[in-house]
């Protein structure tokens, strides 16, 4: 018994490591994209700058509720791939891509509307020109970029991460290079400045996005899952499935993206420099979190191949073993935080000139603070994959909404302002909130892992047979 529970032990790791590293790294790729096309803009002067800043909040607000919706693919193909069923994944492709081009419509009109949205901003018109000419242009990126997330998740819930990678590996630097030709008119194409951000993504994403449906309609690998078949018709089981997961998936994500946007406005009533301290805190935390995300993705995935296995101790195995996997990692990255911040606030300031000392000082306090939320944030966000994978979305949407709205946000607010902490006392507040939203989530898993019933979890994901 034992040396068979020590050989599932290692078998997980393996899967948990097979999957996890491929999207961990998907997303470094991914995040030096952005990282270097903001660099590139940073060039163009402060107004350039300025715009992207301001175009940039409200695109990632569109991207994390909409994509969040089409996350629900990955975890209805996970959970018919452990089936061993291909026609439903069929079926639920179909629906997936259909569901992006429902998405498309209010991301594309929300994107026009911008004009008359930021005509109540307090910037100068050459900022909010600007701001016009990069929205326009990501206007363009959305088709080719939903198509990719639905087929990326996809290739995901099949288990295909390393096929993930491989695409951020070949797409990245083509992007950044037509991004770099698109800003700054090289090799005969027009200069377009700013808006040469949003046509490199566009022409990037597309193109990518036809070429990788292709390659999955005709390649041996994939061809037989069908992944078009079911586009032109509604399947309104699925559709309805679809959104009944994505949605609650959707608006955690806002709630939890609102909540920091609503703490670095609060950081600004402290100063500048307080306020440059939080923007290079936030810079490392969101770096951090974007690959716990990715390894929650890996998690939610073991978790619906072993449901659709009917095989709870796999469950198991996928939430505990992704927990500890994880929290090693992150538990590293926050001690860097706490005993070296030099380390990462040289890549940002001259940390030898004396006119930095307030700013380096208050950055090394956010960053260590910003080190004990990633501990519990790893595992809130295990927890959310997990439930994720056992297709309770709704739970995760209102633990959001207590942890961030409730705790987080009155407790930053009571200890930044009434007990007058400042910035630390909204670090530790966001800190205590998320810590609260982690318990909560492992006692919702704890529960559900000893009262599941997966013959009924299996009866929710079979198609109806005529």
């Amino acid at each position: 018994m034992l040396s068979t529970t020590i050989h599932s032990i290692k078998n997980e790791i393996k899967e948990i490591l097979t999957l996890g590293i491929p999207l961990v790294s998907a997303q470094l790729i991914y995040a030096c994209s952005g990282f270097i096309g903001t660099a590139m803009v940073a060039q163009l002067g402060k107004d350039a700058l300025a715009a992207s800043i301001l175009v940039s909040m409200i695109w990632m607000s569109l991207s994390v509720f909409f994509f969040g919706i089409l996350n629900a693919t990955s975890v209805l193909v996970s959970h018919q791939y452990g089936a061993k069923n291909n026609t439903a994944i069929s079926e639920i492709m179909g629906q997936s891509y259909l569901l992006g081009v429902i998405v498309c419509v209010p991301m594309m009109l929300t994107l026009l509307s911008m004009p008359w949205l930021l005509r109540w901003s307090t910037q100068p018109p050459e900022v909010l020109n600007l701001a016009y000419k990069y929205m326009y242009a990501l206007l363009w990126t959305t088709p080719g970029l939903v198509i990719l997330v639905v087929t990326e998740q996809f290739l995901a819930g099949i288990g295909r991460a390393k096929f993930v990678l491989r695409i951020s590996i070949m797409v990245v630097p083509i992007e950044i290079f037509l991004i770099y030709l698109f800003i700054f008119g090289k090799w005969g194409m027009p200069k377009l400045g700013i808006a040469g951000v949003g046509f490199g993504f566009a022409v990037t994403y597309t193109a990518t996005a036809i070429a990788l449906i292709f390659y999955l309609v005709k390649a041996n690998l994939y061809r037989h899952f069908h992944i078009l078949n079911g586009v032109f018709s509604v399947n309104a089981k699925y559709l309805i499935e679809l959104i009944r997961l994505g949605l609650p998936m959707g608006f955690m994500y806002l709630i939890e993206v609102s909540t920091f946007a609503i703490a670095t406005f609060w950081m600004a009533r402290f100063g500048t420099t307080m306020l440059a301290a939080h923007q290079i805190a936030m810079q490392y935390l969101s770096f951090a979190i974007t690959l716990v995300f990715a390894m929650g993705q890996a998690v939610t995935i073991r978790v619906g191949h072993s449901v659709g296995r009917q095989d709870l101790s796999g469950i198991r195995y996928a939430v505990y073993i992704g927990m500890v996997l994880n929290f090693i990692c992150v538990l590293i990255v926050a001690l860097a935080f706490y005993f070296i911040p030099e380390l990462f606030l040289h890549l940002d300031l001259d940390i030898y000139d004396p006119a930095n000392r307030t700013l380096i000082h208050d950055s090394s306090l956010l960053l260590a603070i910003s080190g004990a939320l990633l501990i519990f944030d790893n595992f809130r966000i295990l927890g959310f994959g997990a439930l994720r994978g056992l297709k309770d979305t709704h739970f995760s949407m209102y633990s959001s909404f207590v942890s961030f709205w409730l705790i987080s946000l009155s407790t930053a607010f009571l200890l930044g302002f009434t007990w007058d902490y400042q910035g630390q006392g909204i670090w530790w507040g966001l800190t205590f909130g998320i810590g609260c939203g982690a318990l909560i989530v492992f006692l919702r898993l704890h529960y559900l892992l000893r009262r599941i019933d997966l013959q009924q979890l299996a009866e929710m994901v079979k198609p109806k047979r005529e």
